[in-house]
């Protein structure tokens, strides 16, 4: 009995894959990775130096998809309301539109796209590991994505039409011509990182996974 028990846990190991939740250690990895994501590329004198997009909306999507204690979100918004004001202490005048009754609804989208990525969560099944639930898993996360970029700009940028006091003589027609060429910006910024971070969670957990039992992967 012992012997076939272990048997079907080395099976059980070798068919893990990248839709398992991360250890808690692996979870405050990836909370520090996304941490210094944020802090290198929201203020525009780093990210222009490196000439890399911000990585914020990605990092808020993948905190729901992977971290499972709440207080990381309030830290990651924490951490957003301090680099704005940062920015604003640093560049003054130049960056105070930043900073208006409209504010938070710009923290309003940054849940939205963290509980895009718990319901892409909730989609997961790695109790099911055959190709065609991964295909289906990833066409979920690929689908509450873009629902989660979409509500995210839409919040971000109606709560700042309608509360930044910038806009008394635009109407909300006008506003939406302007901005939605940046939409498509968004997605795919914001595609593109979530893609090399689902890609880099599909090597640690495979490298975990074959460093903790050589045995799985043969």
């Amino acid at each position: 009995m012992k012997t076939i028990a272990h048997h079907s846990e080395l099976k059980a190991s070798s068919h893990a894959t990248f839709l398992d939740k991360p250890t808690p250690s692996a979870q405050l990895i990836l909370f520090a990775v996304l941490v210094l994501s944020m802090a290198a590329t929201r203020y525009h004198h780093f990210s222009a130096v490196l000439h890399i997009a911000d990585t914020s909306w990605a990092a808020f999507f993948l905190a729901g998809l992977y971290l499972r204690a709440r207080w990381m979100l309030v830290a990651l918004m924490g951490l957003a309301v301090v680099i704005d004001l940062a920015a604003v202490w640093t560049d003054g005048l130049g960056m105070t539109g930043c900073f208006s009754p409209a504010y938070p609804g710009l923290l309003l989208a940054y849940g939205a796209l963290w509980g895009a990525g718990r319901l892409s969560r909730h989609a997961m099944r790695p109790d099911e590991p055959a190709l065609a639930t991964i295909l289906a898993t990833i066409l979920a996360v690929i689908g509450w994505l873009a629902l989660g970029v979409i509500a995210a700009f839409a919040l971000s940028n109606l709560s700042f039409w309608a509360w930044s006091g910038h806009f008394a003589d635009l109407s909300l027609g006008d506003y939406l011509q302007r901005v939605m060429g940046y939409l498509g910006r968004y997605m795919a910024s914001t595609s593109l990182y979530v893609g090399l971070g689902l890609g880099v969670m599909i090597v640690a957990q495979t490298l975990t996974i074959r460093l903790s039992n050589p045995k799985a992967a043969h």
